[in-house]
């Protein structure tokens, strides 16, 4: 276990086949209540931006859930691959889009689908993965020469609280732990920034004061109130001209982006 995975809460102590039933049960819930994304402003916002940053032509997404970035990577001409641990998602993006080639199976599965890639990302999955090391070292040798890795996890392990365990999280980053660690995997670091700042005092005012998990009904498809419908505009707004344009020196998530090192 590592060092920062052994400061996390009681969620380490669960037996991890339980845990991640769980976890996968709860984002399972979570995407089929996001829906159509038109009211997720922080995801959709997301993946444009990560969508932005990816070089090549073939992509795989690992922990692709719905498969929002994928389809928002192939309309911008990539061929992308997925893969997704929750088979009723892996279905519902086959049959809305067969280009997508999203299969069942975890990170562990990476070396499995007889390809390399130009472009791996895996976002927001990390911190799910106890043994993150041989995690990143998977996807280094499944990454072509030259390949780029994209990395997006939630930050600050001061915040640390409910959602995070109910999420089934070993830990939150610092940008120094995981930069090393994926240089320590053979990767050199082409860039890192914090995203999402505005969320940043919300979220620990709920999780670290008040002791009880921020509520993100909001962002569900349901049908919403106007000054609700207002409030998602301007959130919209913000994130994609403000929070994908500028790094404010903090924020809930961690963006790395690297190439692997062949020589490691």
């Amino acid at each position: 276990m590592t060092r920062a995975s052994a400061r996390a809460p009681v969620a380490i102590e669960i037996e991890d086949s339980a845990q991640q039933g769980a976890s996968a049960e709860f984002l399972a819930d979570l995407y089929a209540g996001l829906g159509s994304h038109r009211n997720d402003f922080r995801n959709l916002n997301l993946h444009r931006l990560i969508a932005s940053l990816v070089r090549g032509r073939s992509v795989l997404d690992i922990g692709c859930g719905s498969a929002t970035l994928l389809t928002i990577m192939r309309r911008r001409g990539r061929t992308v691959f997925g893969l997704e641990p929750n088979a009723s998602l892996v279905r519902a993006a086959n049959e809305r889009d067969p280009e997508l080639h999203v299969f069942e199976g975890t990170g562990e599965s990476v070396n499995t689908l007889g390809r390399r890639f130009e472009t791996i990302t895996i976002i927001d999955v990390l911190e799910h993965i106890e043994d993150d090391r041989s995690q990143l070292a998977r996807i280094h040798a499944a990454l072509a020469p030259g390949g780029q890795l994209i990395v997006l996890v939630p930050a600050f392990q001061a915040l640390y609280g409910k959602r995070d365990l109910r999420n089934g999280h070993y830990r939150r980053y610092s940008r120094k732990e995981l930069v090393s660690k994926m240089i320590d995997a053979g990767f050199e670091i082409d860039s890192s920034r914090y995203w999402n700042a505005l969320g940043f005092v919300p979220y620990w005012v709920s999780e670290r004061l008040l002791r009880r998990e921020l509520n993100g009904d909001i962002r569900t498809d349901e049908a919403k109130s106007w000054p609700k419908r207002l409030i998602i505009r301007a959130l919209h707004a913000w994130y994609r001209k403000v929070e994908n344009n500028l790094s404010m020196g903090f924020g809930l998530s961690l963006i790395v982006n690297a190439t692997r090192r062949d020589s490691h």
